[in-house]
């Protein structure tokens, strides 16, 4: 009868070992430093081609440039940065396809914008994350992690809510890593959070 439970009993052990990671939904990077509320986000360059839908999107040049995410036209942005390994943002991949169609659904779709930067990605992983997983905002590669040492070596998905500086720039308003929850919950922390 000893036997019986032992085994139970040890699956009960070692998920509950496992719930505290399964609980952040993400893939954390040891030495990860966040760019904490309230600090100018770096001037980070956007690599890869800009399709004609994508200048329009961001107010940016089309072609084949590296764009400083400056250059962005949006009172918000939202940069999630991702990498097409990851199975947590491969599964919220749908959750912030959402959150882009309820930004757009609400009217808002003027002022808040939406960026993927894949840490580690080159353009063509980048592109097969766009199209598995149907994503209608941009997208753009890091292949030589650039970006993601800029930005705090974070886990992945990570999510940095940025507002424009009156005289340029960006600012981070919030940050966080993993699933963010119920698309229509974060729109509103969005909003609260940049004050529109």
């Amino acid at each position: 009868m000893k036997r019986l439970f032992a085994l139970p009993a040890a699956f009960l052990i070692l998920a509950l070992a496992a719930a505290p990671a399964l609980a952040v939904e993400a893939s954390e990077a040891p030495g990860a430093h966040p760019l904490a509320p309230g600090t100018p986000f770096p001037d980070v360059s956007l690599i890869g081609d800009v399709s004609p839908q994508t200048a329009a999107y961001l107010g940016i040049k089309a072609g084949k440039n590296a764009t400083p995410v400056n250059a962005v036209a949006a009172e918000v942005l939202v940069v999630e940065i991702f990498s097409m390994y990851c199975p947590f943002c491969q599964r919220e991949a749908p959750n912030v396809n959402e959150l882009y169609s309820l930004i757009d659904k609400r009217g808002l779709g003027n002022r808040i914008k939406i960026v993927g930067i894949g840490a580690g990605n080159s353009d063509v992983e980048v592109d097969i994350f766009r199209q598995k997983y149907a994503v209608p905002f941009p997208l753009f590669s890091d292949a030589a992690f650039d970006v993601h040492n800029q930005v705090g070596q974070v886990g992945t998905p990570f999510f940095y809510i940025l507002k424009k500086k009156p005289h340029g720039g960006y600012v981070v308003l919030q940050a966080s890593l993993g699933a963010f929850g119920a698309p229509a919950d974060y729109l509103a922390a969005i909003t609260r959070a940049a004050g529109l």
